[in-house]
């Protein structure tokens, strides 16, 4: 069992620097205890902080000094006059001790501790500490100097809660949004395919929008005319000339054009053989155009829209820009799972660390006393106490505080807790820097679990993402090849148009009766109709473009449908991969989890043999070290078999199902919500 210091409960008050601090002073009182003990040479207790070492008096008075100005060095300069005034009162109800406390008149304000200070009561050290608790300090990276304190206890659906509401970028592991940002996914790429203003569905449907147009123009005319026959039997042409024109233009989804356009036109000029010197006209038509062979039916209008040429490259139809938009979805979704799924590696990985440095922790406190056991036997001259196996005993136990090191700062080979600390802090969106470590809590699964091998591979291929954002690119090419296919016929449209006219004296004016007096009288009496039918025809002399794109089109659906394929052929090989990969994690659990009690049997009777000289030191060192292997193997292995349940579903398209991640669009951006 680990001394409970090490892995303390959460404090949300007290920075981590004060309680490091601390530490190091409470140890400096412990010292202070073990007087009347035999006493080690100077440079043997040092190496830690967490046992109980033996040295002379003077030393641990001097060690003790280092320690306090550490202390007192960590304080901010807002908090040691306070500081300092706390420290004094208390040293002054010290009945045991006589301390001299000083301020320095240095610029820094470093609260020092005088020489003739006297230490007789570990009662004065935790007093100090207690005076010194409100000092805050500034926030840095912690390293393997820095013992691990101030935890904040997290469970699955808290980094999963707190994931889903601070992530605007997916953040997986391998991202390099530095080096490439163009690479990343954010919540508001959906939407900004769908708000696409060339190929988005709002584009499409704006080729079926109504068109409204409308004209005014007025004209003063002085003109002369050498022939008078040009100039309406008028040698000089003087006219004041307005026109008016509005107009409505239609597209329907099978093609057909509809318009409808007025005329309304003033002219007072000075022809001779005009009946009125002014006059007003009236004009309303309708006209229709319907494509009969390309470019007619709903289907292609809908597909690649009714201003589309052979290939698409500049148009889309509406059902296309829909497809676009689902395949966009799809692939947000695909990089949420993946995401999550590496959001669980971290964790799992964290309290994987966790779990090495409390395994490395307790190998390195077993070595210490071996070595303060072999130290003992030598000072005492018996049997067992040779320099040779001092040595040896003190480099494993220095071999293993170098392994709690680099488990909790890392090396060049592997990262340690605080690497991997940090890492998740980074993927769920918390701060890089804070005074409490991030500590999963939920434990892992020990239970066998099985799978139905063929429920999996019927659920993979009904929900995995990646089939189904094939397929739809499959439909895509499927409706292309059609659209396509519709450039080989003759261009043969059916025209029509009527027209009404009406003409007068005046716009609205009634003379009694006469005729043309009023252009609307006119206009509304339906003597000027006019109609125009008629059929045009156009074809392309060998349509070569037109059967280039139908080539293409069907190759692209062979190649989509032959990808298809192949993805379903490797999602049954990962289901394969995932479902032995859940029994083959469990069973190396198993046996890492026997390798361990047997590892630990030996280390307990290879103890007792030791210290009744029955047995050499070399095997209790590789006792020591076979349980710290067969520990770290467990961990390991119980890592992998969570994540191997992660991974069963991540394979079979469930994962954000069953964890109640959901995915909610808007017009702005898209929402991820974790409802479990």
């Amino acid at each position: 069992m680990l001394p409970r210091h090490l892995f303390p409960n959460p404090v949300h008050s007290a920075p981590s620097y004060v309680t490091i601090a601390a530490t190091s002073l409470l140890v400096g009182s412990t010292l202070l205890g073990c007087s009347s003990g035999r006493w080690a040479k100077k440079d043997v207790p040092q190496a830690r902080r967490d046992t109980v070492v033996k040295t002379t008096p003077v030393d641990a008075q001097q060690m003790l000094l280092d320690e306090s100005e550490s202390l007192f060095q960590l304080a901010s300069a807002s908090t040691r006059s306070t500081s300092t005034q706390q420290v004094s009162t208390v040293a002054a109800k010290l009945p045991n001790s006589t301390t001299a406390i000083e301020t320095s008149n240095k610029s820094d304000g470093v609260v020092t501790l005088a020489e003739n200070l006297t230490l007789g009561d570990s009662e004065m050290i935790e007093s100090v500490v207690a005076a010194t608790a409100s000092i805050t300090a500034p926030l840095r990276p912690r390293d393997s100097n820095s013992v691990p304190d101030h935890f904040f206890d997290m469970t699955e659906a808290e980094m999963l809660s707190i994931a889903m509401a601070n992530s605007p970028v997916l953040r997986p592991l391998g991202i390099r949004i530095v080096e490439n940002p163009a690479a990343v996914t954010t919540v508001y790429d959906p939407a900004i395919a769908s708000t696409d203003p060339f190929f988005g569905p709002a584009a499409a449907l704006s080729e079926f929008d109504t068109r409204l147009s409308a004209g005014l123009s007025s004209q003063n005319n002085d003109r002369v005319f050498n022939n008078a026959t040009l100039g309406g039997d008028v040698q000089e042409l003087t006219q004041d000339l307005a026109t008016l024109n509005t107009g409505v233009q239609k597209r329907g989804h099978s093609g057909t054009l509809f318009d409808f356009n007025t005329v309304h036109g003033y002219d007072n000029n000075n022809r001779a053989g005009n009946s009125f010197p002014n006059y007003w006209e009236n004009q309303y038509e309708v006209g229709v155009r319907q494509p009969i062979l390309q470019g007619g039916g709903r289907e292609f209008n809908l597909i690649a829209g009714p201003n589309a040429r052979p290939g698409f490259k500049f148009s889309n139809g509406i059902w296309i820009a829909r497809l676009n938009n689902r395949i966009s979805d799809a692939e947000f979704e695909i990089e949420l799972r993946n995401f999550v799924r590496d959001l669980y590696s971290v964790y799992w990985d964290l309290k994987r660390q966790y779990k090495n440095y409390e395994n490395v922790l307790a190998a390195e406190s077993v070595a210490y006393d071996t070595w303060q056991s072999v130290w003992a036997k030598a000072d005492s001259g018996v049997t067992g106490g040779e320099a040779n196996k001092e040595a040896q005993a003190r480099a494993k136990y220095y071999s293993y505080r170098r392994q709690a090191q680099i488990a909790l700062g890392g090396d060049g080979s592997q990262d340690g807790l605080y690497v991997v600390e940090r890492r998740l802090r980074q993927m769920i969106g918390l701060p890089v820097v804070d005074s409490q470590l991030i500590r999963p809590i939920d434990a892992v699964a020990t239970a066998p679990i099985t799978f139905d091998y063929d429920a999996l591979i019927s659920r993979a291929m009904t929900y995995r993402t990646e089939l189904m954002n094939q397929s739809l690119r499959v439909r895509k090419e499927e409706l292309l090849l059609v659209a396509a296919k519709n450039f080989l016929l003759p261009q043969l449209d059916l025209i029509g148009r009527y027209r009404l006219r009406g003409f007068g004296d005046d716009l609205a004016g009634n003379d009694g009766g006469q005729r043309f007096a009023s252009a609307y009288k006119d206009f509304f009496s339906l003597d000027h109709q006019e109609f125009e039918f008629g059929v045009e025809m156009g074809v392309t002399a060998g349509r070569r473009q037109a059967h280039a794109a139908v080539r293409h089109a069907a190759l692209q659906i062979n190649r989509e449908r032959v990808v298809l394929a192949e993805q379903q052929r490797a999602v049954q090989h990962q289901i394969s991969d995932a479902h032995a990969g859940v029994a083959s994690t469990y069973a190396a659990m198993e046996t890492s989890t026997a390798q361990v009690e047997a590892s630990r049997t030996r280390l307990e009777s290879s103890e007792v043999l030791f210290e009744a000289d029955k047995l050499q030191i070399e095997f209790l060192l590789d006792a020591q070290e076979e349980l710290l292997r067969a520990e770290t193997q467990l961990a390991g292995d119980q890592t992998r078999y969570a994540m191997a349940l992660v991974e069963i579903n991540a394979a079979t398209g469930s994962l954000l199902s069953d964890l109640g991640i959901h995915v909610q669009d808007t017009a702005c951006r898209t929402h991820t919500l974790f409802m479990p």
